[in-house]
């Protein structure tokens, strides 16, 4: 007989598993609300392909040309650098054994403050919340020093949707 029939399961045991049910449906609420904040939205088609005859008859000036190889430039005031893999640098991360959770956005460059507003805006998140005690914290904060936009929540499937299609 295996040894966990017989094992005893203590009230922590239980607390813990209660616990991680509840982060695993808090993870997929996340997932959920990114799949619905552009039900839309297509991914972008692949180029059509084309025959090698007719790649030799066009020149390579000609081939530059009509795809229009211009850099992209934003008229955000703020943007989101990739990591060397060409992942978006938001994390998820849990602190406090477990209780508190928090998704941070990384290198940034440009408005901060932009960049947290727009954020709160596309998620319908609001500026402040009140905990237990009665006192106000903001869901969205900025470290100046790292250049950090650190918010309240597994919120990373939502904003990794949100920088995709706004560019980044």
């Amino acid at each position: 007989m295996p040894r966990e029939k017989y094992a005893k399961i203590t009230a922590l045991d239980k607390l813990h598993r209660k616990q991680k049910a509840a982060i695993r449906k808090e993870r997929q609420a996340s997932e959920d609300r990114a799949q619905k904040m552009y039900p839309d939205a297509a991914p972008l088609e692949p180029p059509p392909v084309q025959s090698a005859a007719e790649l030799q008859s066009i020149s390579l000036k000609d081939r530059i040309r009509s795809q229009e190889m211009r850099p992209i430039t934003s008229s955000l005031p703020y943007s989101i650098l990739r990591t060397p893999s060409k992942n978006l640098p938001i994390y998820q991360s849990v602190k406090s054994g477990g209780s508190k959770h928090i998704t941070t956005i990384r290198k940034i460059q440009g408005d901060l403050t932009a960049l947290a507003s727009s954020v709160r805006q596309a998620l319908g998140i609001d500026e402040f919340m009140t905990d237990m005690r009665g006192r106000r914290k903001a869901n969205i904060v900025i470290n100046r020093t790292t250049r950090h936009v650190v918010l309240r929540g597994w919120r990373g499937p939502e904003v990794k949707r949100w920088a995709e299609m706004s560019g980044f």
